[in-house]
């Protein structure tokens, strides 16, 4: 099981208590050294429904102790914001007695059911014991563009929003004008998948604005402001501009693009200069570089 630090319920981050926020920090891998990554449950007079199920199947069990009590006459709900592993890799725990629907976007079932996905689990298996208990559970219900659970109370709707991945998608609860956005948003910087899915990432962004949201959670980054979109949707156009600007001038060769922040002149430090709180510089500016690097090729029509 995590240890009681590593997987804490984080009061702050939600104003109504039907809305639950439990953060992993995750230990034992220097490169990953630290993370932390949020995870919901929000309870309807209908259903529980755990939203992202981090690392690993303890990380799951920790989470639905916490609200056993109201279980009782409500069915249990799983959702996939994608198929990244700190999203998704505690799917296994509902299996056997704990079976539950888990549902989420069509290319998450792909992802999940991939050889790539496979490889990665038996590399990070090899390098923790955190994942010694995982084995990938795909979804059982998936979607295209959207789906709506109405729980009595409160209705969650499940919108596709891809650009951090194709299968990334939002949880929009309209009676509380909350978003829970996982990875669509973050904090300081959006990381974008690569170059197809740049302009999803605008048409994405563009999208949660027009929701209007009192609130927005992201997976990483702590915040609850809704600015922090419009901060994204700044930042991946500023990018564009000053990629426009060097390619108005000439046509970069495929060794300047591997450093193509420093081409169009656009350092993390001037990313994150009103950014508060600490920063993962090493994370952070490898992100940023492969954003810098999406959208230049993106403009120029270079897979």
């Amino acid at each position: 099981m995590p240890s009681p630090k590593e997987i804490i319920p984080v009061f702050e981050m939600s104003t109504d208590e039907r809305v639950r926020v439990f953060r992993r920090t995750f230990h034992g891998i220097n490169e990953f050294e630290g993370m932390e990554v949020d995870a919901y449950i929000v309870i309807t007079d209908r259903h529980v429904i755990i939203l992202d199920t981090l690392l690993c199947p303890e990380d799951v069990s920790v989470m639905l102790d916490s609200v056993k009590g109201e279980l009782r006459g409500r069915s249990l709900l799983c959702i996939d914001s994608h198929a990244d592993w700190d999203h998704s890799w505690g799917n296994c725990y509902f299996t056997g007695e704990n079976a539950a629907p888990i549902i989420a976007h069509d290319h998450c079932l792909t992802r999940l059911k991939s050889t790539e996905a496979h490889v990665e689990l038996l590399e990070f298996q090899q390098l923790s014991s955190t994942f010694k208990n995982v084995f990938l559970l795909p979804p059982t219900i998936t979607f295209d563009q959207h789906f709506t659970i109405h729980g009595g109370n409160l209705t969650i709707e499940l919108f596709h929003a891809p650009g951090h991945h194709f299968d990334q998608i939002v949880a929009w609860l309209p009676e509380l004008r909350l978003l829970l956005a996982f990875d669509a948003v973050e904090n300081p910087l959006p990381l974008i998948e690569g170059v197809d899915c740049v302009p999803h990432m605008f048409t994405t962004l563009e999208h949660l604005i027009a929701l209007q949201p009192l609130r927005v959670l992201c997976s990483h980054g702590m915040t609850t402001s809704p600015d922090q979109v419009l901060q994204n949707l700044a930042y991946v156009h500023e990018i564009e501009r000053r990629c426009k600007s060097v390619l108005q001038k000439r046509q970069p060769g495929a060794q300047e693009l591997v450093q193509t922040s420093e081409l169009i002149n656009y350092s993390l430090d001037e990313v994150i200069c009103e950014t508060t709180g600490t920063v993962d510089r090493v994370f952070y500016t490898k992100a940023h570089e492969n954003n810098c690097q999406a959208i230049m090729k993106w403009l120029m029509n270079v897979p």
